[in-house]
């Protein structure tokens, strides 16, 4: 089945550490955009097919007038078959929620709450341009409960200032009960980005890459003893709680995506929308791909090592590339870097801190 992504590229700010499309706009633009949005999706030629996830991200979809996520709902409703019980997702930060606005969530369908938490250091949030502080997070996450909301994710960055393994701890420990799923993300210094230039100007010191994996690994540990299992490399989910959404991008799943530089992949056809306004009201794409068996070989390695699960030999081996002829396949094989269980190849949970370096050598 199908999977829907809808981006709002809106923001109350701009975080320090952020290289995605995301703006602070005026309310005439953001009335611009949804009607756009909403005409895109109208217009989608792949409309009727069955839709089992939709997931409104961003941006801070949660900082914009609520009547707008509804008429993105009915819009897909419309054109699209979403299936009852539908996993719905919207992205969220715990400033820009209230009682009010969660229950109307809840009203329109919504059942996964996906909170931008990144710390529970007061510090450490104002460094990175949050506009949160940690009574507001557990406050967002009280209300959420009351609304109705049984499925909600935080995500947390790893390797802030200052920041350790009890530190982090601590901070997991305070929310394990109170959610389903956690994002621990590794935090990654974009070109461009306030964050880059702090660090140029000596603003800020992030601990070494070698100390952040360390801190990885322990947590992943942590978590699992507390019934949250590691599905793909930053995340981690109770049981029966996984995002069915991003299984899709890592499973090679069909999704489509509306709004600006919004991805998609049908039928093995990748295309991404315009990251600027200009051209996205203009309705144009930054790129429209047909993807070769080559391409598709490597992204099932890519995305399958990024699993738990991993890729599947006999899938490689039928679309016309013998891996079992890959030294450097082989060579992690025998040094048991990679796991093979029947069919299924993944990466040994130990190596998972470097696994960039290690699809880059297969591929």
């Amino acid at each position: 089945m199908l999977g829907i992504y809808v981006h709002i590229p809106f923001c109350e700010s701009k975080c320090n550490y952020c290289a995605f499309a995301s703006f602070v706009a005026k309310s005439e633009l953001q009335k611009k955009y949804i009607n756009f949005l909403l005409n895109e999706i109208k217009n989608c030629p792949h409309g009727g097919d069955k839709v089992d996830s939709i997931f409104i991200g961003g941006g801070t979809p949660s900082c914009i007038d609520k009547k707008y996520i509804k008429k993105i709902l009915e819009a897909i409703k419309e054109k699209f078959d979403v299936i009852e019980n539908a996993e719905i997702t919207i992205e969220s930060n715990p400033n820009s929620l209230n009682l009010e606005k969660l229950k109307f969530y809840r009203r329109i369908g919504i059942n996964r709450l996906s909170m931008g938490v990144q710390s529970l250091n007061d510090k450490q949030l104002k460094q990175i341009g949050r506009l949160h502080n940690k009574k507001q997070v557990f406050e967002a996450l009280k209300n959420a409960k009351k609304s109705g909301f049984k499925n909600i994710s935080c995500d947390f960055l790893l390797g802030l200032e200052k920041s350790n393994f009890i530190k982090i701890k601590s901070m997991l420990k305070s929310v394990k009960n109170k959610v389903k799923h956690l994002s621990c993300y590794m935090l990654q210094v974009e070109n461009g980005t306030k964050l880059e230039k702090m660090l140029q100007e000596k603003k800020i010191v992030l601990p070494d890459e070698e100390k952040t994996i360390k801190v990885y690994d322990k947590i992943v540990k942590y978590l699992k003893r507390h019934g949250f299992e590691r599905y793909e490399i930053s995340n981690f989910a109770k049981k029966g709680y996984q995002c069915l959404h991003n299984l899709k991008y890592w499973t090679r799943k069909n999704y489509i995506g509306f709004g600006l530089s919004a991805h998609s992949l049908y039928k093995n056809k990748r295309w991404a929308n315009a990251n600027d306004f200009e051209n996205y009201f203009k309705g144009n794409k930054s790129y429209i791909e047909t993807l070769t068996k080559d391409k598709i070989i490597e992204e099932i390695i890519m995305l399958g090592l990024r699993c738990e699960k991993g890729f599947s030999i006999k899938e490689i081996i039928k679309l016309g590339y013998d891996i079992i002829k890959n030294q450097n396949f082989n060579d992690y094989l025998k040094k048991n870097i990679l796991i093979r269980n029947g069919d299924k190849i993944k990466i040994n949970p130990k190596f998972y801190g470097v696994n960039n370096y290690i699809i880059a050598n297969i591929l």
